[in-house]
């Protein structure tokens, strides 16, 4: 089941709650430099985790 998956890429984003990015899908791996997520079309998006503040599911 897909759920909303939300991306911020500063603290201020974060506190605010005003995803700077948002996509529906599964997380399918949490490493220590990236996430992977299967997005709803079946895509996986590979998200480098070097300039992300926080993302929250």
């Amino acid at each position: 089941m897909s759920k909303e998956i939300n991306i911020y890429l500063t603290f201020n984003s974060w506190m605010d709650e005003r995803p700077d990015a948002i996509i529906r899908g599964i997380v399918k791996f949490k490493g220590d430099s990236h996430v992977e997520i299967q997005d709803e079309n079946g895509y996986t998006q590979i998200i480098n985790l070097d300039k992300i503040f926080a993302i929250v599911y």
